[in-house]
């Protein structure tokens, strides 16, 4: 039988101590220190849960059996994750999410493949940030072809002479922001279905339905 080890000092001097939640609680005679009898996490899975896996801080604390202050303690404790890939030459997307203020999670990917390749825990989402994700590619072998990016004032311009677009779902964001949700008008109603088309037909067509769109409301255009 292998016995217990602390967690906390690697003491096998471990007696137990009650039991919580179900779970067999131990006490370390070395420290004095207390901990479950379960496996203990491995952090960085947790962050590859979190990140590649899709998962919610939720879903993870469930998963791991703790709170979800200790998942995002976890999780900010691991500020920079970056992964060496043996694909180098990569058009990529870039974009930020937040949980709340001050809790950010900034993600360099590879676009065709869908890996990360840089990643970083972020309060406010910034150029310099996320020029030094493009930096740590560059100096890792990538050769980036083209970036895809959100609309952030002035990451095109520092991204130069890469070539960018921007992200599909941030385009039609700020189509929505004009004509709102709901527009009243024929011609803002005919362009916002169009716009909704973005994501499933191709360049030839969606710039079809634009210059039909164009002219058709050419004089209400004008006026």
């Amino acid at each position: 039988m292998v016995k217990k080890k602390c967690f906390f000092c690697g003491s096998s001097d471990v007696v137990r101590n009650g039991v919580r939640s179900q779970k067999q609680l131990y006490k370390c005679k070395v420290c004095g220190r207390r901990f479950s009898g379960g496996e203990r996490r491995d952090k960085s899975q947790v962050i590859t849960d979190y990140i590649e896996g899709k998962q919610t801080v939720a879903q993870l604390a469930c998963k791991y059996g703790v709170n979800e202050k200790t998942i995002r303690r976890d999780l900010k404790g691991m500020r920079y994750v970056r992964k060496i890939s043996r694909y180098k030459h990569v058009v990529i997307q870039m974009d930020t999410t937040y949980w709340g203020r001050g809790f950010g999670l900034m993600v360099i990917k590879d676009a065709l493949r869908k890996k990360v390749l840089w990643r970083k825990y972020v309060t406010h989402e910034t150029i310099a940030a996320y020029m030094e994700g493009v930096q740590w590619l560059k100096e890792n072998g990538f050769r980036i072809y083209g970036a895809v990016i959100d609309g952030m004032r002035g990451l095109a311009q520092a991204l130069r002479p890469c070539p960018v677009q921007l992200c599909q779902f941030h385009q039609m964001m700020i189509v929505r922001r004009y004509l709102t949700n709901k527009p009243e008008l024929p011609a803002s109603r005919e362009l916002l279905d169009i716009c909704y088309m973005m994501t499933r037909t191709d360049k030839e067509s969606f710039v079809g339905m634009l210059e039909g769109w164009q002219a058709r409301w050419e004089y209400f255009l004008e006026v």
